[in-house]
């Protein structure tokens, strides 16, 4: 099942009993009998037959989810049924059963599942007057091993969700560590060019009384434009150099750990490169304003070619109510209208964002 796979990033690095193959210890009860009576040849080869059949079938059934697994559970019972004629404990079979109905998603469904199964082994060895060892033991230990696996996934389950929240918390510190050095270039720059403006003005006046003391402040002046800019390429480095596709992916990776199923519709075409910068600013901006305040299920994001205009769409689910035009919505629309585009808002009653962009392909 999935909740395998989410459990760890590493398969080998799980506990034991979170393995499926920890649980092939139980073929072992198949064999017994014969340990007190020969078997046949008949009934090695039926063992041989079934067992090859089973594998499969019961790792295959680890990776489903949800009532995908039923029909390995009824598969598995049917193969436990199949060797009853044969020579073996065949009521293993039945406990593999249970060990995959335990693992089921949502709980509620895994109990029902493995009451049902009960039964029906109950039912098909009371019809077939199996003995009452053959039918007792596989049922007694198979209510022991649906406790364990159930409570087993659980915890799964519970580890799983606090590693996508993890995921999901790294995430977006990263993107509110990109808005807070924004928000400090703004400051530096504010206050950069507050001093560049007010020297200017003393400079000017200066200019003819004392030329001297003029050309000092426009020294200072060159000099502090020249760090403001060194500063400004130190902290944007790598911070605001993205693509259309990068973000696409990045909003992907986001969404899914939010809970957030994201639909992609469309092509992302050959762009200039500083329109191909912008979008993907423009995707990271939607996206993030999605997982934070939209409280939606689902997004879409489509891009289409119309003509010499690009359309590019981002809409949610949510609760649009929630998402307000502040900063980022506003640097949104400024961007895309330093292209030539435009920027509409809508209510759906999510959000739909509309970018419009012209001359977006390359020389």
């Amino acid at each position: 099942m999935t909740i395998f796979k989410l459990a760890t990033n590493s398969y080998w690095k799980k506990p034991i009993g979170e393995r499926p193959e920890f649980y092939l210890v139980y073929l072992l009860f198949y064999f017994f009998p014969w340990l007190f009576q020969t078997p046949s040849s008949g009934d090695i080869i039926a063992a041989v037959v079934a067992i090859s059949v089973f594998l499969p079938i019961y790792f295959h059934g680890h990776k489903q989810t949800g009532l995908k697994s039923v029909p390995h559970v009824v598969a598995i019972s049917a193969i436990g049924f199949a060797l009853s004629p044969f020579f073996g404990a065949h009521g293993v079979f039945h406990i593999y059963a249970m060990v995959q109905a335990g693992f089921i998603r949502p709980e509620r469904v895994a109990w029902i599942i493995a009451l049902v199964t009960t039964v029906v082994f109950s039912l098909f060895s009371w019809l077939t007057q199996q003995t009452w060892w053959d039918y007792s033991f596989p049922i007694f230990i198979g209510i022991i091993t649906v406790i364990g696996t159930i409570s087993t996934a659980g915890r799964i389950e519970q580890n799983a969700q606090l590693e996508r929240s993890r995921e999901l918390d790294q995430q977006l510190a990263a993107v509110a560590e990109r808005e807070r050095i924004a928000q400090d270039l703004h400051d530096l720059l504010g206050q950069t060019l507050t001093m560049v403006a007010l020297k200017s003005e003393v400079a000017v006046k200066l200019f003819e009384k004392n030329p001297k003391q003029a050309k000092q402040e426009l020294e200072e002046i060159r000099d502090a434009a020249r760090s403001a800019l060194k500063d400004v390429r130190e902290a944007v480095a790598g911070m605001n150099k993205t693509t259309l596709g990068a973000e696409i992916k990045r909003a992907q990776q986001i969404l899914t750990s939010a809970g957030v199923t994201l639909t992609i519709e469309g092509v992302i075409p050959t762009l200039k490169a500083e329109v191909d910068q912008v979008l993907g600013l423009a995707v990271r901006e939607t996206m993030t304003n999605i997982v934070r305040h939209s409280k939606a299920k689902s997004a879409k994001l489509l891009i289409e070619k119309a003509g010499k205009t690009l359309l590019l769409t981002v809409e949610d689910n949510g609760i649009a109510e929630l998402v307000k035009e502040g900063s980022g919505l506003s640097g949104l629309r400024k961007r895309i209208e330093s292209l030539g585009g435009q920027t509409d808002l809508q209510l759906t009653p999510g959000l739909r964002v509309s970018i419009q962009v012209p001359d977006w392909k390359p020389n």
